[in-house]
């Protein structure tokens, strides 16, 4: 009954939504004018308002967010392309982001023309027309699917137009790129990957880029960013020493890492995705930075070896080092959460569309200590400190279950994704192979997908 009720609010609402139409062919996009700023800006209104007459809603969204980001606030173009920009989400199923636009337009500075007063008056309607709907701003957005692929996997520039095609037919709505398999100056350069970034989103898809904040793969590390352990552990599966691994909590460390986050986002990226650490032994790593910061914070004279080595060192008790234990790895869980939260407020600065996306472990959900301690993932703190998505990776069936408890936990199933792996054919051609995804997508049917494509070559 109440999905009944929901389809029959959703198709009442569409009889009775706003007929607002876009400017006609004698309207000012069609003006001539000196400012060639003002011109670049009319011109993708118009293919905005075009991509949306043609139903191609996800390309009308980009169009239109842009035509948002790079107007003044409150002009004429940015309002008529705010109203739009909340149509083409309806179009989509995405209501909360529909709203989002509406509250932004109705809310804005009162005047202006009468057609921005309209714009305004209709989107106080809409607001009222959404809020109806059962579950009213509750209401969960489509289904999204995301592709990871490094870029030096990019097909030719000869043969994107038709590979784009082929993803937005096998249902994916975004191209995952990793530059840390490639030397971004050398195998692709921005030039190449900016246009590469144009091209998808002509063609509706929006672009993210990964970080490897854990590893730190594809930057230069220095020894002193650099964490040791004071536990013997073997060899991590990509070969690299878990003792070598960068500290997250350096701050020169996370400044580097900030100035990849911007040149991704420059670059035209629509989001940011942090990848999980790999290995266990969070708690247990650790840097004299870092070490030094959590002493300072809590006042305490301890020594890395005091708290974290075999034996108890002079003058700290038995319960005393498990109970700063407990503290340092809660302190050093909460320092994570709150440097993903910084790097959500650069993607803000640079594109206030962006997203965040942080990939978390599938057994954090099921065993919150062990991912607390092994991992630094707290899954409140993480979604709620950040606002970003989470990614839960899992390589079994139990990700669907695994998806539902997360969703009671935070009460956000609309930013919650779930990782599966696509296994690839060493010599199949990416196009080839594009065309077998639309049946790794139908193993899920419900929730946002993150695809990994997987081979013999180590794609991520």
């Amino acid at each position: 009954m109440r999905g009944a009720a929901l389809m029959l609010s959703l198709a009442l609402l569409c009889a009775c939504s706003p007929r607002l139409a876009p400017p006609s062919s004698s309207a000012p996009l069609d003006q001539i004018h000196d400012d060639p700023a003002r011109d670049a800006q009319l011109s993708l209104l118009r293919e905005a308002h075009r991509a949306f007459a043609q139903e191609r809603y996800p390309a009308a969204a980009l169009f239109f967010r842009r035509v948002v980001d790079s107007t003044v606030a409150n002009s004429p173009q940015s309002v008529e392309a705010r109203w739009w920009l909340g149509r083409s989400y309806e179009q989509m199923g995405d209501y909360r982001a529909a709203m989002a636009e509406y509250r932004a337009l109705a809310t804005g500075e009162a005047g202006g023309d009468s057609r921005t007063q309209r714009y305004q008056q209709q989107a106080l309607s809409r607001l009222d027309q959404l809020r109806q709907i059962p579950g009213g701003s509750h209401v969960t957005v489509a289904r999204q699917v995301a592709l990871g692929l490094p870029l030096s996997q990019l097909p030719p520039v000869s043969g994107w137009v038709t590979w784009l095609q082929t993803l937005l037919k096998a249902g994916v709505t975004t191209v995952l790129l990793d530059p840390a398999s490639s030397e971004w100056g050398k195998d692709r350069n921005p030039e190449t990957v900016e246009a590469f970034i144009g091209a998808a989103h002509l063609a509706g898809l929006s672009v993210w880029g990964t970080l490897d904040f854990h590893h730190g793969r594809g930057i230069a590390l220095r020894p002193e960013w650099l964490s040791r352990s004071l536990v013997m552990r073997g060899v991590a599966p990509n070969g690299q020493e878990p003792a070598m691994l960068p500290d997250p909590l350096h701050p020169d460390y996370q400044a580097v890492i900030a100035e990849r986050a911007t040149v991704l986002l420059r670059a035209g990226c629509d989001g940011i995705f942090l990848r999980a650490r790999e290995t266990q032994g969070f708690a247990q790593d650790f840097s004299d930075s870092s070490f030094q910061l959590f002493t300072s914070a809590f006042g305490l004279t301890i020594t890395p070896q005091q708290l974290l080595g075999d034996s108890v060192g002079a003058g700290v008790m038995a319960y005393d080092r498990e109970a700063i234990y407990w503290r340092w790895v809660g302190w050093k869980a909460r320092s994570y959460a709150t440097v993903a939260a910084r790097i959500r407020k650069l993607i803000r600065d640079e594109k206030p569309a962006g997203r965040l996306l942080i990939e978390v472990h599938g057994s954090t959900v099921s065993e919150p200590l062990i991912g607390l301690e092994q991992y630094g993932e707290d899954l409140n703190d993480l979604f709620r400190r950040s606002g970003g998505e989470l990614v839960i990776r899992t390589e079994d069936n139990k990700g669907p279950a695994l998806l539902e408890q997360v969703a009671q936990q935070v009460g956000s199933p609309d930013r919650l994704w779930l990782v599966r792996s696509a296994m690839v054919p060493e010599t199949a051609p990416l196009g080839e192979w594009t065309d077998g995804l639309r049946a790794v997508t139908l193993e899920v049917e419900d929730g946002n997908l993150l695809l990994l494509p997987r081979n013999a070559a180590n794609l991520p």
